[in-house]
């Protein structure tokens, strides 16, 4: 019989670093760029339109015209990441992109594409505009620092994010 916990002896693995990626002008303009080059008439509308709602990957792509409000310049998200539903404002250059993506009347719902051919597109677009070292994810990050630069307290960007808890937000 043993009388020590062979799992006292494991070491748990260190915690990853917080991402400290940004995007810069230059990198941005690469990006437009480069999508100019693409088949896909949607990628470049959901790469601005990530930057300017702060929504995930999963958000956008499942977003419907009838959880969409260009009047009052809001998205309702009924189901999120974390289990809730949550109200997402929209800036002016937000509804400007579904407003050009409603115009197209190709569209059934804001940006039809599926995830997969969404994520190889995306994978192009990075290599086209050399930023390989840029995730999609990243843009969300970079849109919730700009609302820090815009002065907007913490529990302000807690509620647009869609973070349930402010500590997520300091990672």
């Amino acid at each position: 019989m043993r009388s020590s916990n062979p799992v006292n002896f494991i070491k748990m693995p260190p915690t990853s670093k917080p991402r400290e990626r940004r995007l810069n002008k230059g990198e941005y303009g690469r990006l437009e760029q480069a999508s100019q080059l693409t088949l896909n008439p949607h990628i470049w509308s959901i790469v601005v339109f990530a930057i300017e709602t702060r929504m995930r990957c999963s958000e956008i792509l499942g977003l419907t015209w009838d959880n969409t409000s260009l009047e009052r310049q809001i998205v309702y998200l009924p189901l999120t990441k974390n289990g809730t539903s949550r109200e997402v404002p929209l800036s002016k250059k937000a509804v400007q992109v579904l407003s050009n993506q409603r115009s197209r009347q190709d569209t059934p719902i804001p940006f039809p594409v599926n995830a997969n051919a969404f994520r190889l597109a995306w994978e192009r677009l990075r290599k086209r505009a050399d930023l390989c070292d840029l995730r999609f994810h990243d843009l969300r990050h970079e849109a919730i620092r700009r609302f820090f630069e815009m002065v907007l307290s913490v529990p302000e960007v807690v509620v647009i994010s869609g973070h349930k808890d402010a500590r997520m937000l300091f990672r």
